[in-house]
């Protein structure tokens, strides 16, 4: 009787301490792996701040004020290039060898030559213009010239802009051999330039009214801003994004194909060559 006894007592020991040991392996492989959930939540969680901190922090706080940066590399002196957009405009950096301070403009060597032009041409990548063509049919413009011309071309135009009088008045030749010039409407100049953007596009007659503010003082001619209707406003909105989507900061930029059909851009007024080489060469 006390040999059973005592065995069942020896064996009910053993259970206990199996069930003890069984029990804290259990716990033990609940923490370790909570401990592992936790930090891989941990990473993910840091990962946006991982990538936050991709710049120094003299050019990452030109990334938060809207800098788009495209490359990076290493450039003459010692100094870090950088190169990218911001409101349309090519932008080129160059961090000092401190890591604490950026220097914006122009780099230029001992024989006068621009670096920072050879900088953005080669690390800048170049919009893609192929879903363009559409985009610009679809925004809201004023035309000129024939409608059923064989020559189409579009330029970004503000009413305060003075060069864009002076394309304008330079394309008029063009427009009676067969070119329409389609005249996207954006505001970006003065504070009174979406107003007169606005009134352009809501005319009766677009062009007369747009020949009234070429012949106006750019601040001659002030609208609150609250009369202008509420579609009017948001077609002129849309082509300031459109406009800042290919990358274009001012105005007149034109926009046309060339002989290949490709789709081309000029920033700014271009001048007479080529006006009547590319941009308003009408096919044979």
């Amino acid at each position: 009787m006390k040999t059973a006894l005592w065995q069942a007592l020896l064996q009910w020991k053993w259970i206990w301490k199996w069930r003890r040991f069984d029990l804290s392996f259990k716990e033990s492989l609940v923490i370790n792996m909570l401990g592992s959930v936790i930090k891989v939540v941990s990473t993910f969680l840091l990962l946006p701040s991982m990538a936050f901190a991709a710049y120094p922090d003299a050019v990452q706080v030109l990334v938060d004020e809207g800098l788009k940066v495209e490359a990076s590399f290493d450039a003459p002196g010692g100094v870090k290039g950088f190169v990218g957009r911001r409101n349309g405009h090519s932008i080129s950096l160059y961090l000092m060898p401190d890591g604490e301070h950026v220097i914006i403009g122009k780099m230029v060597d001992g024989f006068g030559q621009d670096l920072s032009a050879a900088h953005l041409r080669n690390w800048l990548p170049k919009p893609d213009l192929t879903g363009a063509w559409q985009e610009l049919a679809d925004a809201a413009w004023v035309s000129e010239g024939p409608t059923d011309a064989k020559r189409i071309v579009y330029v970004f135009s503000d009413p305060n802009c003075g060069y864009c009088v002076v394309f304008r008045q330079k394309a008029q030749p063009y427009l009676e051999r067969g070119v329409e010039l389609r005249h996207i409407m954006v505001g970006i100049i003065q504070p009174s330039s979406l107003a007169k953007a606005a009134s352009v596009l809501g005319a009766e007659d677009p062009v007369r009214k747009l020949e009234f503010h070429d012949s106006q003082f750019p601040g001659g001619w002030l609208e609150s801003e609250e009369n202008i209707p509420q579609d009017l406003r948001q077609l002129v909105q849309s082509n300031n994004r459109l406009m800042e989507s290919l990358f274009v900061a001012v105005t007149p930029s034109v926009i046309y194909k060339d002989s290949n059909g490709e789709v081309r851009k000029i920033v700014g007024l271009p001048d007479d060559s080529a006006l009547s080489e590319a941009v308003f060469r009408v096919p044979e």
